[in-house]
């Protein structure tokens, strides 16, 4: 069984809905009447709440199980929204161009890519997609602050249901970063462990792969609440367009 299939049952515990991260999404993509793409959407707690607001609404993960998940939350069948097993490498061979209105890739979903090449080639199909005036918004962990201050350890979830652990252990050269995680299920003390490597994305370098994937207008903030991006930000969030 895979880490995800066995996280699934707990992972809105893990990861509750952000309004901050809400408002953000309907201000910064304001039509309502638009097509959106959430990519990375896991059991769909965001791409269901969005569907409140936006005319069509897919959501999208690699994995088999969340996609799963996601479709048995998905209750109400008058919400237009579908979710679908696709590779976030995969855009341009189930989207058509030119048809989506906003891309939102948040959860730090872009660093489970291998490679700066491989961000390349998901940015450009992003833009490929995405209508001329769409908007692709982005968020990441701030990894110019994991690296500088070498900050082994993300904050602890916990709430009544899970604790949740992350540790970070940077590898310099291989540049990449062992993230380790341990889920712990109050109910039953049952101890899920996972690690994964994830690939550190400095702001400069994630800025020239927008340009040169033809994003030329991008705003960076340091949260949802819109504050500008500093070093000392938690996250790293990037409206692009």
């Amino acid at each position: 069984m895979s880490f995800y299939q066995q996280i699934a049952s707990y992972y809105h515990h893990i990861f509750k809905i952000n309004v901050n991260q809400v408002d953000f999404i309907k201000l910064k993509i304001p039509e309502s009447d638009c097509n959106v793409l959430d990519i990375g959407c896991g059991i769909g707690t965001l791409s269901l709440e969005l569907a409140n607001y936006y005319k069509n609404v897919r959501g999208i993960d690699m994995d088999a199980e969340m996609i799963r998940a996601a479709s048995i939350k998905n209750e109400d069948a008058s919400k237009s929204i579908q979710f679908q097993q696709i590779s976030m490498l995969q855009l341009d061979a189930f989207i058509d161009k030119n048809s989506v209105g906003g891309i939102i890739c948040f959860g730090n979903t872009i660093v489970h890519l291998n490679s700066l090449d491989e961000i390349a080639d998901f940015l450009q199909q992003s833009k490929a997609v995405l209508k001329s005036n769409g908007k692709l918004l982005l968020q990441i962990v701030n990894y110019d602050k994991i690296i500088k201050k070498n900050i082994q350890q993300l904050p602890i979830i916990e709430n009544d249901e899970i604790l949740f652990e992350r540790n970070y252990h940077y590898l310099k050269l291989e540049n990449k970063i062992d993230f380790n995680t341990r889920l712990t299920v109050k109910s039953t003390q049952q101890i899920i462990e996972n690690s994964i490597e994830l690939l550190p994305l400095l702001k400069e370098e994630l800025a020239l792969l927008l340009k040169n994937a033809g994003f030329n207008n991008c705003n960076y903030y340091g949260n949802f609440n819109k504050e500008s991006y500093t070093i000392n930000s938690p996250a790293l969030i990037i409206e692009a367009w």
